[in-house]
């Protein structure tokens, strides 16, 4: 399925906040993203839509297992850019954390394999 990477950014922090917190609530991924929660809103349904997060107004947000294995795969990217970009290429964690993300949206699957194996021999 081809996201925009605004709903990849989306669901990645959906799944991020579920690991951290145990719950979604709007306003966190609101707080997360630095979005206003309407924009949220209007995400979330439209990733429901999508049947990619299940989602009733004032309610908790909740990941479809489609939806949560596309945010582990965009997970798991910025996961090995950030750790490439830190350990391997000395990039402060502010700039990684930011680039990682920017990267990810775009990076092909044979690459993002490659740069693990890379990573994985070190």
């Amino acid at each position: 399925m081809n996201l925009s990477k605004s709903f990849e950014d989306y669901l990645e922090t959906i799944y991020f906040i579920k690991k951290l917190n145990g719950v979604v609530r709007v306003k966190n991924v609101a707080k997360d993203l630095d979005v206003s929660m309407p924009s949220v809103t209007g995400a979330v349904k439209k990733l429901a839509g999508l049947d990619l997060v299940i989602y009733e107004k004032y309610g908790l947000i909740k990941l479809t297992k489609k939806g949560e294995k596309l945010a582990k795969e965009v997970y798991k990217k910025h996961e090995a850019l950030f750790v490439f970009l830190t350990k391997f290429l000395g990039v402060t964690k502010e700039v990684a954390l930011k680039e990682a993300c920017a990267i990810e949206h775009d990076i092909s699957d044979s690459t993002l394999k490659k740069l693990k194996k890379f990573i994985a021999r070190r």
